[in-house]
């Protein structure tokens, strides 16, 4: 009988206890969460009281009637045409490669190839395209043998295309002399050509690729253009060069 008493007030004893130590903790964690109240109220309190963020401004209209030079870049038809075509572009970029695949060839066939547009080659090589320098690097040192639109075709042909053994692949098949060819590779005037022509479409307000200027061809190395900017259609530039030919009748 002794030892179930004992039991029992042991058992009431532990009872008052836990008892004890629950509403201990229910009383800690009320204060926790009046706490985090007070916390949030005074977080959204500065929220309300910060100034509203300003609107965002619309997006600058691509420019018209920029001066641009042709500088001493290649240049596809007669130079005396009466339309000039800039184009700044980059070897690596697909939008540069479909512009080239379906649209470059239908303006030679219907305007370069007639004599109307002389087609001017610039190149802006973008950051995060690290093959593109390169390219265009070899590009120029095959013009500087006569071959820059044979090789413009090559490398807009495949990315494939796009590495150093293929240079020296393309250089051979064409018969370029193989010393002076290795040896414009490396010629760091070539990359500041490349660079030259980048920071000139900057000025132009160039941003992104492909990217053009159409005008009226002008005397000297410099033509003011409506810009046009990405991979557009056909009938965006037929719509430009007519209008311009049209105004020189």
């Amino acid at each position: 009988m002794k030892i179930l008493l004992s039991v029992i007030i042991a058992l009431a004893v532990g009872t008052i206890a836990l008892n004890a130590w629950i509403l201990s903790e229910v009383s800690n964690i009320k204060a926790s969460v009046a706490k985090q109240d007070e916390e949030i109220a005074k977080l959204s309190k500065a929220i309300a009281a910060r100034p509203a963020a300003p609107a965002a401004q619309p997006a600058a209209a691509d420019p018209q009637n920029v001066k641009v030079s042709i500088d001493d870049d290649p240049i596809k038809g007669d130079l005396k045409a009466p339309v000039t075509i800039v184009e700044f572009s980059d070897y690596e970029c697909p939008f540069c490669k479909r512009n080239h695949d379906q649209v470059f060839s239908q303006i030679k066939k219907e305007y370069i190839d007639t004599g109307k547009v002389r087609y001017v080659f610039r190149d802006y090589p973008l950051g995060f395209h690290k093959k593109a320098i390169p390219a265009a690097i070899a590009a120029n040192c095959a013009g500087e043998q006569g071959k820059y639109w044979e090789i413009n075709d090559f490398l807009f042909q495949s990315k494939a295309n796009l590495s150093d053994e293929k240079y020296i692949e393309f250089a051979k098949n064409n018969n370029l002399d193989m010393e002076k060819y290795q040896a414009c590779l490396k010629d760091k005037k070539q990359e500041a050509e490349v660079d030259k022509d980048f920071k000139d479409g900057q000025a132009y307000g160039v941003r992104g690729t492909p990217s053009f200027f159409i005008g009226k061809t002008q005397e000297g190395k410099e033509m003011t253009g409506a810009y046009i900017r990405g991979a557009r259609p056909f009938d965006a530039f037929k719509t430009e060069i007519d209008k311009i030919l049209s105004a020189q009748k």
